[in-house]
């Protein structure tokens, strides 16, 4: 009986009498040599062992990881020059033409296993059943920054620190994967301790399938990860029906170039160096200036601190809590539990742009549907140059514009030497997705400020499209012919009120918002009057005009005030 052995390492003794002796008596190992380098693809080693190859010896990073699940693991050899990067003799399951023996010198049948788990945030109280038993059955511990030492040294344990902390000497992570891997071949029962959670920005997974590359067994345990420490220490709900929908965790230690996610409650780790950049940060967003912020301190221990703050009250103080410190940003962290009461009815499409105190409701009184273009406007987008100036008066119809646009087979070069226009800033944004950097007309994102803008910079006597909904503008399109330019209304979506639009108990509002004159219009159809009680607030001098003659005809009382920031108009 012939074994073909393809070995992609250097010939090693070890390793071949290690093989002849696994093999059965009269069996005839054929060697050969292929001194490739790179990561050998999957697909090419699997076509070897279906032609003719029987065992391949490869260098564990020469494998695409992860591996194959018809490819069997036979052994894990040692390699004598590179400790770190050992030998898998590998074959397809059930294919191999003989049995083999156990091979000597596997290192599978010598490594220790290996466990990577959470301590939780600091407290011994909050550590699970599970990493408890694991600290009292290791023979050797790896742990970090975020948890007490003191605990860990009341066992007989061999303890290592490889902790890592900003300004002081850090143990570098190629290191501590190495550290595991060598205790794992010592044959010990390793544990590795994290603060928190292993796999929230505690590198955990790094680790894993560094060892389980190697062939090494190892496991991942879950433990409670600090914001959730946090939250319960000072009362600080993470989520909240009608407040707090969805929360973020997120690393907060470059205020700059870090990505922000899109939450109600956001929770920054890492970040207690940064929080004046990331109060800047969330102000520059467009959250609003007293959205309320805690920042806790040794969250579950003894030492335990917390500071209440509003976004802007946090830009402006010194007195900020030094590491180790996470931030909880969001309606939820408020002092009081009564700021919640405030409860908004908010009746616009886009919800990130309303940060005010209180509970939110989100009941869209608007819905948006793309039209299918008929011939007409094909051929008016195909001569889209007859036009000397473009107004864009939402985000939505920016959007439509440009799948018209390219559906009629042109882009953006088909706008060169056309002036164009933006309502606002959430316009403005619209339009940089397209590679257009077009400063907005108005900065109270409304048609008035955009009419006065143009008239102020001689827009006249011009051929103005204007991009907008199925039955058109009625504010807009007046105001710039009265200025004598010709204007046309390219209409590509309908706007309607939504059939699934929930009718609340109005009782139960402290106010409402309207963020278009669609909204108000929309609102007065679906809920007919508008409890004196309420609150309103309004965005846009348009929106307010239309609200103006309810308010008149049905002689309400209501208190009006203008909504900040940036958001759609819907006329």
């Amino acid at each position: 009986m012939n074994i073909h052995i393809l070995s992609y390492a250097p010939l090693n003794t070890k390793l071949f009498n290690a093989l002849t002796q696994a093999v059965p008596n009269h069996t005839h190992l054929n060697w050969s040599y292929n001194k490739q380098q790179q990561v050998l693809a999957t697909s090419h080693l699997m076509e070897q062992l279906v032609q003719g190859v029987d065992i391949a010896i490869v260098p564990h990073d020469m494998l695409e990881y992860p591996l194959n699940e018809r490819l069997n693991i036979l052994a894990v050899f040692p390699n004598a020059e590179e400790v770190y990067r050992p030998y898998l003799v590998v074959a397809l399951s059930n294919q191999l033409p003989v049995a083999l023996k156990a091979i000597s010198g596997d290192l599978q049948s010598q490594y220790g296993q290996v466990h990577i788990a959470g301590f939780g945030p600091g407290n011994p109280e909050l550590l699970t059943i599970k990493t408890q038993r694991l600290i009292e059955a290791a023979d050797v511990i790896y742990y970090d920054d975020l948890l007490d030492d003191k605990y860990l040294k009341a066992y007989n344990k061999e303890l290592v620190y490889v902790g890592k902390r900003k300004g002081k000497h850090s143990a570098k992570q190629e290191d501590i994967n190495k550290l595991l891997f060598e205790a794992a071949l010592e044959g010990k029962n390793v544990l590795r301790l994290k603060g928190g959670d292993p796999l929230i920005f505690g590198r955990g997974a790094e680790e894993y399938h560094y060892l389980k590359q190697r062939m090494v067994q190892v496991q991942l345990v879950p433990g409670i990860t600090s914001a959730l420490a946090a939250a319960s220490d000072f009362a600080v709900p993470l989520t909240s029906r009608g407040t707090s929908t969805s929360v973020a965790f997120t690393l907060g230690h470059d205020a700059i170039y870090n990505k922000l996610p899109q939450a109600d409650t956001l929770v920054f780790y890492m970040g207690a160096s940064q929080q004046k950049k990331w109060a800047q940060r969330l102000l520059d967003s467009g959250w609003a200036g007293n959205t309320p912020v805690a920042c806790v301190r040794n969250a579950s221990l003894d030492t335990k601190q917390a500071k209440r703050y509003t976004l802007i009250e946090l830009l402006q103080t010194d007195e900020v809590l030094p590491a180790p410190a996470l931030l909880i940003v969001g309606q939820t962290a408020h002092v009081s539990p009564n700021a919640l009461n405030k409860k908004w009815l908010y009746t616009g499409i886009d919800l990130k742009y309303f940060k005010e105190e209180g509970q939110v409701v989100h009941n869209p009184l608007l819905e948006l549907e793309a039209l299918e273009l008929n011939q007409e406007q094909k051929d008016l987008l195909k001569n889209i140059k007859a036009f000397s100036h473009i107004v864009f008066a939402t985000p939505f119809a920016v959007h439509q514009f440009f799948n018209a646009l390219f559906n009629c087979q042109l882009d953006v070069r088909a706008l060169a030497d056309i002036e164009l226009s933006s309502i606002g800033v959430s316009t403005s944004k619209a339009l940089r997705q397209y590679g257009l950097s077009i400063l907005p007309e108005s900065t109270d994102n409304s048609a008035l400020g955009l009419k006065r803008s143009l008239e102020n910079k001689g827009v006249r006597q011009s051929t103005i499209l204007i991009p907008c909904a199925k039955d058109g503008l009625s504010y807009l399109p007046k105001a710039l012919g009265e200025l004598g330019n010709h204007v046309h209304e390219l209409k590509l979506y309908r706007t309607s009120l939504p059939a699934n639009a929930v009718q609340h108990n109005l009782k139960d509002f402290y106010g409402v918002v309207f963020t278009s004159p669609k909204a108000v219009h929309h609102f007065f159809k679906h809920y007919v009057s508008l409890p004196h009680h309420l609150h309103i607030k309004v965005r846009g001098g348009l929106t307010r005009e239309v609200l103006n003659k309810y308010i008149e005809q049905f002689q309400m009382k209501n208190i009006v005030s203008d909504l900040c920031g940036t958001a759609e108009v819907i006329d």
